[in-house]
């Protein structure tokens, strides 16, 4: 990593300057705690299931997203004034108590198109991704004698807010690297 991610995150994961003490013998003595460092970050697309589409050859090629959204109000309502005398009384009365309730919903569509020209004699193909993050990440532990252990190590798949086609044009239908019937 290089530039100014790298420098805040090595201002953030280092120990503050003057942070250990020293016991009575003279040996350093640091607060015990964990802190988090990244090790590398790459760019990725995760593209999404079932929205690979191959069209052609020549022509033009339209797809679409459409997103939809729910809004829901829910609201249960619980009357009770009753007197149980008995057990069987407070059996038919809870027998009785129904849950009312009230329910409002909204849904939102919203979405985009995207069409493109495909060459004559070419076969076009789209897959709709999301951009992200591959970070891989690792744990640490600050001892009370101010050794740092790994805890542990993984990778973490980020995706951003952006979102798009890839667009490309083949010779012949393929996937997966692997030749498509033409029919």
């Amino acid at each position: 990593m290089a530039g100014s991610l790298s420098l805040a995150m090595l201002a953030t994961l280092s120990p503050p300057a003057g942070a250990d003490n020293f016991d009575d013998d003279g040996h350093r003595q640091c607060k015990p705690r964990t802190f988090y460092k990244i090790d590398q970050l790459s760019p990725r697309n995760f593209f999404l299931p079932r929205t690979r589409y191959i069209d052609g050859p020549g022509g033009s090629m339209t797809v679409s997203v459409t997103r939809e959204h729910e809004v829901l109000a829910f609201l249960e309502t619980e009357s009770e004034r009753t007197r149980e005398r008995t057990a069987g009384d407070l059996v038919r009365s809870l027998r009785r108590m129904g849950l009312p309730h009230l329910e409002e919903r909204h849904m939102v569509f919203s979405g985009h198109e995207y069409t493109r020209e495909i060459r004559p004699g070419m076969y076009g193909n789209m897959w709709y991704r999301v951009f992200g993050y591959r970070i891989g990440w690792s744990a640490w532990s600050t001892l009370g004698t101010c050794r740092h252990i790994k805890v542990t190590t993984g990778i973490a798949n980020v995706p951003s807010r952006v979102e798009g086609w890839r667009y490309w044009e083949t010779k012949h239908p393929q996937y997966k690297g692997r030749r498509l019937s033409a029919k």
